[in-house]
């Protein structure tokens, strides 16, 4: 036997439990209303599940004392097995609680309630949500953005690093060139002068060679 809101919910999750499909006889013609596509998927049908639960609990939560809508569902579901046809289980339903003292005005005012309790879930739902979407996702948004920052920063700090690198390294090729070049230059120098340096000195050494021999 499907549940109240195993069969609210069928009409956005396919579920495989063969108890699901309705064999009772269509009775009350309904005017067309847009739905979502059935879906299979494993992951929908699980949360379908949750929120089968889910609301069921919040019905419980908001049932009077007495008789009401929320009895009246819950009797119809007993009696699915037993009636197959929905009109005659409407009218047996009813029957049964009509003892109870349940009308038909209290019968459609605490339904209307019930789905204002719904609608005010959703609301708290909503906002619930959005709360959590602002301080869970928001932050980590900022995170992100924060992190886009930092990353855009660092790229510029690398491309300036880089290019003084790769200045730095023709700057160091330059020096090397100018380094070897002066040291060529010193060492012609050095060799220029020891060989001048040593041709003097051999002239003196002469020179007074000379002057003992002579004088």
């Amino acid at each position: 036997m499907a549940s109240f809101f195993k069969k609210a919910l069928g009409v956005f999750v396919e579920f495989d439990d063969e108890q699901q499909k309705d064999t009772s006889t269509p009775a009350i013609q309904l005017p067309n209303i847009t739905t979502p596509e059935v879906s299979r998927n494993p992951e929908n049908h699980a949360e379908a599940e949750k929120f089968e639960k889910y609301f069921d609990n919040l019905f419980e939560k908001a049932n009077l004392p007495g008789p009401d809508y929320f009895e009246f569902y819950k009797t119809m579901e007993m009696l699915e097995a037993h009636i197959p046809d929905e009109k005659a289980r409407l009218s047996a339903t009813f029957a049964s609680l009509a003892i109870q003292g349940l009308t038909k005005q209290t019968l459609l005012e605490t339904a209307a309630r019930y789905k204002t309790v719904i609608e005010q879930d959703h609301v708290n739902f909503e906002k619930a949500l959005n709360d959590k979407l602002k301080s869970e996702v928001g932050d980590r948004q900022q995170q992100l953005l924060n992190l886009e920052k930092k990353i855009a920063a660092n790229s510029e700090q690398i491309q300036r690093l880089t290019k003084e690198i790769s200045d730095a390294q023709v700057q160091m090729g330059q020096i090397k060139t100018q380094v070897l070049e002066q040291e060529n230059k010193l060492t012609k120098n050095k060799n220029g002068y020891q060989v001048a340096c040593q041709a003097v000195l051999n002239k003196i050494t002469t020179d007074i060679q000379k002057i003992q021999a002579t004088l």
